[in-house]
């Protein structure tokens, strides 16, 4: 089994087993809070499963989409906010 690494200068280094899989790092208020994976994209909204922290809805969040997940995005840091936390997932919208 190969093992790929990456490394962004949002991120930093990405751990080996994480690399390659759909996921983007989260910020709050300034601060990085981690990486999350992205179970869905749409044209204006992403779910993302679970993590270490659940936003409650309307918690304001920057996405770092250093995988360009997020389709005709300009830039990989995206401004959102936290519509829907349910068990299927945290859905964020911008």
């Amino acid at each position: 089994m190969r093992h790929i690494s990456a490394r962004s200068i949002q991120t930093g280094d990405v751990p080996s087993i994480l690399a390659g899989l759909p996921i983007v790092n989260i910020w709050y208020r300034g601060q990085s809070i981690g990486l999350y994976r992205v179970k869905r994209v749409d044209e204006r909204a992403m779910v993302l499963k679970h993590g270490v922290i659940s936003f409650p809805v309307g918690t304001p969040l920057d996405v770092v989409d250093f995988q360009r997940l997020i389709p005709n995005s300009i830039s990989p840091r995206l401004s959102t906010t936290v519509v829907d936390n349910n068990r299927s997932g945290i859905r964020l919208a911008w």
